[in-house]
């Protein structure tokens, strides 16, 4: 259809007495633009429960004083630095402490303080005294300071040859001369992310078959190191044995319970390592697919360079979302109704705000997923959006327009995928909580749930493998989430030895990528402080570095492995739907090579560039109309 609704006529062209058909497309044009609102009972189901969240932390705010964290109180409820209510109509309560913000612990000794389980005294102190004890933020301890101080030094001085005052007066200005400089290397592990990206696109064969390399020969090395271990041990077990004496017997069984580890062991490594051999030779033209989607990724990220930012906004979120969630549970750690207890006042929690404790934890764990998931699948979609561009000029905004249909359209089953992660990581918190409460009563049972608690453990990993490929079919046909992770399932089962190569291999490069940004970044590091006699420990600033240079590269990384995750799956995709010849691939000429007729589709493609550029240059349309 043309414009305005108007048929549009198409014919065939004679040019030198040949005739040209116009180019052949089928019907999918890239991710579908037609959607409907998917799994929309489960978005209802999340902005219930967390309006519900909301709530409860609304609730549970008006029955807290935060203070009484920070501030403390003393026996009778009185909060230091607030003026106070009166609680059970005890004379001493509800006193007005404003002028008191200091909360002073000492002990009584006397008899009668022993009996009635007083010994310990709380109260609200203007200062702390300066002989007695010793201030810790809004606290008295009672520890005079100089004593406290001078036994830490003691240790220091006995253990490390300098007092704990030096140290940290010491670090503290080291950390001050060398902020600047803590900059400049963050900007230069910024600048090494970047290059790295790039490198893993012009120089892919060689960091991927370098990484095998160094894979196979860690193995390798490391399977002989055990067998060496093991020989020298035996030796030494035997050297024992010769000199015949029984006061030896007890080294010698120790020495050959060890001799038999390191020989179990290095056996089981062995089969490892073969198999780890014979598994890379047969993957060898599979790891040849890994370079070409490095290669793809490149491009990808090349053409929308704003993919990089994504982990930045996945970030303010997350640190938004934690936030939140701290200042929750300081609501609920100090919260309590005021209940009489012996002449004193205990706060005492409720049965259904103890029960809401794991509700906030949920909570906690289902947005952050969410979040997580938004991310994904605002990648997800850009990457897919590219891979079926077929003229790239024509791109257009493909971030904006993921982004677009993941809040029109998908938000629901982003929920259905992070509400189903959220239920195995509480259902792990939940095991490791009761492994806590048997490890004293109970060592079998307590056995069993960690046993449990790995089998969860292993299908998280799975699920979130499982779902990171979900919501790149969710980008591409607009499913729901159960269709689309069974379509990613079926789909990464056809191709298993791909995902093994791309999994293993590909995640290999990606955390060595990582490790070169980081490594390096602590080598300009030294570089920098070498003439630098002011600073004294150095490796404090440098160790700052090594974990803002560790963010930045996951941040880039990051972006990347799911870049390739995505190609990955649309490559899939491409070979399923189409066959090449008549049907065009969307993928470049470097994946078309990875396809079973790969010969055919690429002498099709020749053709049909060919036919385009004769169909372009010799049939000109008059007034818009073909003749």
């Amino acid at each position: 259809m043309g414009c305005c609704g108007a048929a549009t006529r198409i014919t065939t062209a004679r040019v030198n007495g040949k005739v040209l058909a116009p180019p052949i497309y089928d019907d999918f044009d890239g991710p579908l633009q037609n959607r409907v609102c998917r799994d929309v009972v489960f978005l209802i189901l999340f902005i219930a429960f967390t309006v519900g969240s909301i709530a409860f932390l609304i609730y549970v705010g008006s029955k807290s004083n935060p203070k009484r964290l920070l501030h403390g109180y003393d026996k009778f409820g009185n909060v230091c630095g607030s003026k106070n209510p009166k609680y059970a109509n005890l004379e001493k309560s509800g006193q007005d402490f404003r002028t008191r913000p200091f909360l002073s612990w000492s002990v009584d000794t006397s008899m009668s303080a022993m009996i009635n389980e007083g010994a310990i005294m709380k109260t609200c102190v203007k200062t702390c005294p300066s002989n007695t004890s010793t201030q810790f933020l809004f606290t008295c301890l009672p520890v005079k300071g100089d004593w406290a101080v001078n036994k830490t030094d003691a240790v220091f001085k006995a253990a490390l040859g300098f007092t704990a005052s030096d140290f940290f007066e010491t670090l503290g200005q080291d950390l001050q001369l060398s902020a600047m400089y803590i900059v400049y290397l963050c900007l230069i592990s910024l600048g090494l992310a970047i290059v790295v990206t790039v490198m893993l696109r012009f120089l892919a064969p060689v960091v991927v078959w370098l990484s095998v390399f160094i894979m196979v020969v860690g193995t390798i090395a490391g399977t002989v190191a055990l067998w060496v271990f093991w020989y020298l041990q035996k030796k030494k077990v035997q050297a024992l044995k010769d000199k015949e004496d029984s006061q030896l017997d007890y080294e010698i069984q120790v020495l050959q319970k060890s001799a038999t580890t390191l020989l179990i062991s290095a056996i089981v490594v062995t089969i490892f390592t073969v198999l780890f051999l014979i598994m890379m030779i047969a993957m060898r033209n599979r790891i040849k697919l890994v370079i070409a989607l490095f290669k793809e990724a490149g491009k990808a990220v090349g053409a929308m360079p704003l993919l990089l930012l994504q982990p930045l906004w996945t970030l303010l979120w997350l640190v938004l979302v934690c936030l939140v969630w701290v200042l929750g549970w300081l609501f609920i750690e100090t919260s309590g109704d005021p209940k009489k207890f012996k002449e004193s006042i205990v706060f005492v929690k409720s049965d259904f705000v103890k029960a809401m404790r794991w509700y906030h934890i949920f909570a906690f764990l289902w947005v952050t997923q969410f979040v997580l998931a938004c991310q994904d699948v605002t990648i997800a979609g850009s990457v897919a959006q590219w891979f079926f561009t077929r003229n790239k000029q024509q791109l257009g905004w493909p971030i904006l327009t993921a982004m677009k249909r993941m809040y029109r359209y998908h938000l629901g089953s982003l929920a259905l995928g992070s509400l189903i992660l959220a239920f195995v990581k509480l259902l792990r918190l939940l095991l490791k909580s009761l492994q806590k409460q048997m490890n004293s009563t109970n060592q079998v049972c307590a056995w069993a749930l960690k046993c449990c608690q790995c089998c969860l453990w292993c299908f998280e990993k799975f699920l979130k493998f499982l779902s990171r490929n979900a919501y790149i079919e969710i980008a591409i046909y607009g499913y729901g989430f159960c269709k689309a992770a069974q379509e990613a399932f079926t789909l990464l089962m056809s191709n298993a030895l791909r995902v093994v190569a791309i999994n293993s291999v590909g995640a290999f490069v990606l955390f060595l990528a990582k490790l070169a940004i980081v490594l390096s970044t602590i080598g300009f590091g030294i570089l920098m402080f070498e003439n630098r006699d002011d600073v004294t420990h150095v490796w404090a600033p440098l160790l700052i570095v090594a974990i803002f240079s560790y963010l930045i590269a996951h941040a880039f990384i990051s972006v990347y492995e799911m870049t390739i995750d995505a190609l990955f799956l649309c490559f899939c995709e491409d070979c399923k739907r189409n066959d090449g010849i008549q049907r065009p691939y969307y993928m470049s000429k470097g994946l078309m090579k990875f396809v079973e007729n790969n010969k055919r589709a690429l002498e099709a493609l020749e053709q049909r560039q060919n036919q385009e550029k004769v169909w372009t240059t010799n049939v000109k349309p008059n007034n818009g109309q073909f003749p």
